[in-house]
């Protein structure tokens, strides 16, 4: 029993009709019948259009599918699904027919976990080139986890892809849904101080980091298509923002076919969720389809806060939804418009004092007043694509804003000391115009596909932060104090962008692109300073502002040979750049930063073996970066400044190698493993010290995953019973450079196992599941270091949720 084919996956498409493309009505040939078809190679979408034509069938096809895919050669006395199985062969897709009889195109199914026998792994396709292809023919390291697997290892947000990911770390920036995250060793910022991300995280190709603020990064997955996890810089085809890597989540769209999903859990952590789809058509024949998503959840904490009342803990809660339409008024034209709102409240992050860390045993947070804070986030995204009949006109419109306010408890202790509110707004209009062409057959370069395209976005980042002195420090300091900051930064970015790939001889792909960039920044600040805090060192009042233009060209090459139809192996070089600013905090050694670059080498195979039931995939690459932006806490006489300083030199060296299988009959096995040794080159003259020779930042040096899933008819092979297992691991890494009052504190190993046990049917999924089985107890933060240095309360640090369990069910309709 295939379990894959229980859950149809059906896409918004779009209709090739017979007589727009002037074959014989529907029915004019019966299916099963056999007749002389010959369909030259050719651009897919054209290929299904003369199969339309030849046969009198209707074929039924995303945009998105056909889209840059080429065709097979189809000769010979054929019935109409022989000859269409021969046009989608090596494409990555298949087709259902439909109650009407016509055909509908979709997605190869990806391999189920149980079949009559070892199974062939299905390709996956991926978006790292800007166009839809087979993760096997991209020339880098990708890794895609697809719906189903996104669904059975209950994948919620950033941190559960960082567990499956090799090579991908994030660390927790003061709130549940923020994340600084790394790739290959290179980290986003801590702060706000930048112009653009170093690792930009997309949903639907929208950027939704543009500043580099990582307040609401984390955000909540649900009803995804893939994941897909880009490494390397990515500067070419994503743009700024992609120095050191890109994960872009790709949502489901509308299709025509009414569906609808239900899900609950009960669990330990968090406590309760729910999250409901439903989608179908809202006019006839493709002309608007609909889906909508919902969710909601809430957590008590697994903290102690034995200086709140009643030891109340801190609770969270998140809800929001998406709303998404899909028009296809005719065969060329696709129009997608999705909006998405989250809410996000929380009282603090899951933060303790490391003292109870290092004891591990009673988890203690003790601030005397509990925070309110929350975090808002709204997407809206318009995307029209045309097919012209030799290529893809695209437009993507997108507006995001980000918003983050609250007031907590500055010292967290049971000292009155310290107050500290914020109130932060990211705001971003974008605007991309692309092409992207079919292959076509041109002399001397064989099978030629390019694309070109131009991009602007507007980004503004308002941010306003207050401390307010409490009666502690006011009895110590003789009176009140006030510390306020008050900035606003301004992003403009154009850049152009071409590529082009070509394959001069049978099995060699040649691929080249540039991308020009523009950043224009804008900066102002002001801060205010009075009382007690005069006395730790400051100015009553500051102001500074500037402005700057910057610009980088980003180009990139590569070269792939396929060995066999299931060996290839590549090479690539690709570069990144990423806009230099101004620092938040005034400061005369270093009030600017400069521009950051990058150059990655990197080689690596893609490989299937005994009839593609094994795939092996792996990489290798050394990238060198020139003034990386680095991230420091640099003392003064009174309040340490967080700045971002250049070092001259660093690098990153290692791999990423990963292997699918279904060894036997029901069992299937992932494996990924990650390697980064990462250090400064050159960095005598930081601010804090020569740190020449010290291991970047958040950059774990081994990062390991393995997944493994049994699953076994049962019921009168009605239903599948299951039990899948999960296992990461990730190595040592620090959390600052340099950081004189954190001093690089060095967060330990982590070994995380989550079980999985339940049921699946066509039309129910039932799951009992343990998360964390042995209790590990493990850092991912620090935020209170500074503070507590000068008021001498206790150092917290933010923990991963200790073992849990619950219930996990799912009904489809």
């Amino acid at each position: 029993m295939n379990s894959t084919n229980r859950i149809k996956k059906l896409l918004g498409t779009t209709l090739i009709a017979a007589a727009m493309m002037g074959g014989a009505p529907l029915g004019a040939q019966t299916a099963g019948d056999a007749q002389q078809i010959t369909i030259p190679a050719q651009s897919l979408a054209s290929a299904l259009a003369r199969f339309n034509a030849e046969t009198g069938l209707q074929v039924v096809a995303p945009a998105e599918l056909t889209r840059n895919r080429s065709s097979a050669v189809v000769d010979g006395v054929l019935t109409p699904e022989a000859a269409l199985s021969a046009l989608l062969a090596g494409t990555g897709l298949s087709y259902e027919v439909t109650s009407g009889g016509s055909y509908l195109i979709t997605p190869a199914p990806e391999a189920p976990l149980q079949a009559d026998g070892p199974v062939t792994l299905n390709t996956l396709t991926v978006t790292a080139r800007r166009f839809e292809e087979s993760l096997q023919d991209v020339p880098g390291s990708v890794l895609v986890l697809p719906d189903e697997e996104i669904e059975r290892s209950n994948i919620t947000d950033l941190d559960d892809i960082v567990l499956r990911a090799p090579n991908v770390n994030s660390i927790e920036g003061g709130a549940p849904t923020d994340a600084q995250l790394s790739i290959r060793g290179l980290s986003n910022l801590i702060s706000a101080s930048g112009t653009g991300p170093t690792n930009g995280v997309y949903i639907d190709e929208v950027i939704i980091n543009p500043t580099g603020r990582n307040t609401g990064l984390n955000p909540t997955l649900v009803d995804l298509e893939r994941v897909e996890v880009l490494y390397g810089p990515q500067g070419t085809t994503y743009g700024r923002g992609t120095i050191g890597g890109a994960i872009n989540y790709v949502t489901k769209k509308p299709t025509e076919a009414f569906e609808a999903s239900i899900e609950g859990q009960a669990a330990s952590f968090p406590d309760g969720r729910i999250r409901g789809m439903v989608n179908g058509p809202i006019l006839d024949n493709n002309l608007l389809n609909g889906r909508v998503t919902f969710f909601a959840e809430g957590a008590n904490s697994f903290l102690d806060t034995p200086n709140l009342p009643d030891n109340e803990g801190l609770d969270t809660s998140d809800f929001g939804g998406r709303i998404a339409l899909r028009s296809q008024p005719n065969d060329r034209l696709t129009i997608d418009f999705s909006a998405t709102y989250e809410r996000n409240n929380y009282v603090d992050s899951n933060t303790a004092t490391e003292e109870s860390i290092e004891a591990g045993e009673r988890l203690l947070y003790l601030p005397n007043e509990e925070g309110d804070f929350s975090v808002d986030r709204f997407l809206t995204a318009l995307r029209a694509d045309y097919e012209t009949g030799f290529g893809t006109a695209s437009s993507i419109t997108s507006f995001f804003i980000v918003e983050e306010d609250g007031v907590g408890d500055g010292d967290v202790s049971a000292l009155d000391a310290l107050v500290i509110g914020l109130k932060n707004q990211t705001r971003s209009i974008g605007q991309e115009f692309r092409f992207a062409s079919d292959k076509l057959p041109l002399p001397y370069l064989g099978p030629t596909s390019f694309t070109v395209g131009t991009n602007f976005s507007f980004n503004r980042d308002q941010s306003e932060n207050f401390s307010l002195s409490g009666s502690t420090l006011e009895f110590l300091f003789g009176g009140p104090g006030a510390l306020t900051a008050e900035s606003e930064r301004n992003v403009t970015n154009f850049a152009v962008f071409g590529d082009v790939i070509f394959e001069p001889v049978e099995r060699l792909e040649l691929g080249a692109g540039v991308r020009f960039n523009l950043d224009h920044v804008e900066f102002e600040q002001s801060d205010t300073t009075s009382g007690v805090f005069l006395l730790l060192g400051g100015d009553p009042t500051s102001q500074f502002s500037d402005s700057e233009t910057f610009t980088g060209i980003s180009p990139k090459g590569s070269l792939t040979y396929s060995w066999t139809d299931d060996l290839s192996t590549y090479v690539t070089i690709s570069t990144g750049y990423r806009s230099g600013g101004f620092n938040s905090s005034p400061n005369p050694v270093s009030q600017t930063f400069e521009e950051e670059k990058a150059i990655n080498y990197e080689g690596g195979f893609r490989s299937g073996w005994l009839d593609n039931k094994v795939i092996v995939n792996g990489s290798g690459f050394a990238t060198f970066y020139k003034d990386l932006q680095v991230f420091s806490n640099v003392p003064t006489i009174g309040l340490p400044i967080t700045i971002i300083d250049n070092a001259a030199k660093a690098r990153s060296i290692g791999a990423e190698i990963s292997l699918r299988t279904f060894p036997i009959e029901g069992l299937f096995l992932g494996v990924d493993y990650g390697l980064a040794k990462t250090k400064f080159v050159e960095f005598e003259d930081s601010l804090v010290g020569d740190i020449t020779g010290e291991r970047l930042p958040n950059a774990p040096v081994h990062t390991f995953s393995l997944t493994g899933e049994y699953a076994h008819p049962v019921l009168d092979d009605t239903a599948d019973a299951f039990f899948r297992t999960e296992y990461s691991y990730t190595s040592s890494f620090f959390n600052g450079v340099g950081d004189s009052i954190v001093a690089g504190e060095d967060f330990g190993s982590r070994n995380i196992i989550n079980l999985r046990t339940g049921l699946r049917s066509e039309n129910l999924e039932v799951e009992l599941f343990i998360e964390n089985l042995l209790d590990e107890l493990y850092q991912t933060g620090e935020t209170s270091g500074i503070v507590a240095s000068l008021l001498g309360t206790p150092r917290q640090g933010e923990v991963g949720p200790p073992r849990h369990f619950g219930l996990r069910a799912r009904v489809l309709f």
